[in-house]
Parts: structure tokens; C-alpha cells; sequence
């Protein structure tokens, strides 16, 4: 008899799919966009923000949420819009200072952690795939992926700063969902401009 085989077992993980925000998708209008938030965060009217960009020349939607993950504190989502498109291109969401100054730098370590590990169970692209790298600023991008269309996810938290007694440390969590990372459609100024 011959001596037993060792099975190769693959396991992959399924690819990720990066859209947009729960029901804010990409290359959604605005008033699109202002009826997602209405669906995920039951938001309308003076709670959602207008925001210009000055000189990026675009626009965006902002609103605060709280607890968007549990024991999270106060988040603030913004969703943003292409300079020639008007249509959804990315979302940021940022939790933490300032957003929130009553919450501990533990709970958006603990954000950052929680979401780090969610996006880790999916597959991404090898170009430009980054899990816990520390940054020379002292932040650390706990996590950036790709998925198979080139739109990207990251999550980056600030290095806080300490103090000689390690009190009111301020620490942001910056989590972003991109639809063409590098090719952001924002104003642009020409060469010749100037």
C-alpha cells in the first residue's frame, strides 16, 4: 500500500466587491445619494450637509452618525462627488477626533481592528495591498485593497501624539472607499495656466 496523500486543500477567498456605502453606490446622483442615506440612516433634509470644496471644485454630502459600529461614538460620512461626473466617487468616513471628543483613543483602535479583520476575509489585487504598515508621519494604514475593478478600500489611523501624561490623546480612524484611486475627477489645472 502506499502511504496516504496529503489532500492539497485551496481555500480562496472570494473576491472583494467595492461599490460604494451600504446603499450609496457609485456613480450615483446626487439626490440618489440623499435617498440612500434616507434608506441606511433614516437622514433627510437639514441633517445632511453641503459641502464645496474650494478647490477641488466639487461637492459632497456629509452627515453624523452615531455608533456606526458598535461603541463607536460619533462618525462623520462623507460622500463625495466628481468635479465633471456629479456622480458618486468616493465615500470618507472618519471616526474619532475631532468628530468626536468624548470618545477613547481604545474605541477607535478597537473601530480600526474591528473593520481591519472584516475587510481581511476577502480577496484583493496585489498592486498596491497593504495590511498594519506603519507610515512615516506615525499614522498606520491598518488596511488598503483593490478589488478585481481597481476600486479601492482604506483605513488609516492617526499615531495620537502622546503627552507627558498620556491624557487626551486624539486619535482618528479615516476610512475610505474610492472608485479610481489615482484618477480622482476633480478640477485640474492645465499646464499652460500659468
Amino acid at each position: 500500500m502506499e502511504p496516504a496523500q496529503k489532500k492539497k486543500v485551496k481555500t480562496k477567498k472570494p473576491w472583494a466587491k467595492i461599490e460604494g456605502f451600504r446603499s450609496a453606490k457609485f456613480g450615483m446622483k446626487m439626490q440618489e445619494v440623499r435617498e440612500a442615506i434616507y434608506q441606511d440612516f433614516n437622514l433627510q433634509g437639514k441633517k445632511i450637509s453641503i459641502i464645496n470644496h474650494p478647490t477641488q471644485h466639487t461637492k459632497n454630502l456629509a452627515i453624523t452618525v452615531n455608533n456606526l459600529l458598535p461603541n463607536s461614538g460619533d462618525s462623520r460620512v462623507v460622500y463625495g462627488f466628481g468635479y465633471q461626473s456629479k456622480k458618486l466617487a468616493h465615500v470618507n468616513i472618519l471616526t474619532g477626533f475631532p468628530v468626536d471628543k468624548n470618545i477613547s483613543a481604545q474605541q477607535v483602535v478597537n473601530s480600526g481592528n474591528f473593520l481591519g479583520k472584516i475587510f481581511f476575509k476577502k480577496r484583493y489585487q496585489k498592486d498596491g495591498f497593504v495590511v498594519n504598515a506603519k507610515l512615516n508621519d506615525g499614522s498606520a494604514v491598518i488596511f488598503r485593497g483593490k478589488d478585481q475593478k481597481g476600486r479601492m478600500v482604506h483605513l488609516r489611523l492617526s499615531n495620537p501624539q502622546p503627552n507627558k501624561n498620556n491624557k487626551d490623546i486624539k486619535i482618528t480612524l479615516n476610512l475610505s472607499y474610492i472608485e479610481k484611486p489615482g484618477q480622482p475627477d476633480t478640477y485640474q489645472l492645465k499646464e499652460n495656466d500659468f
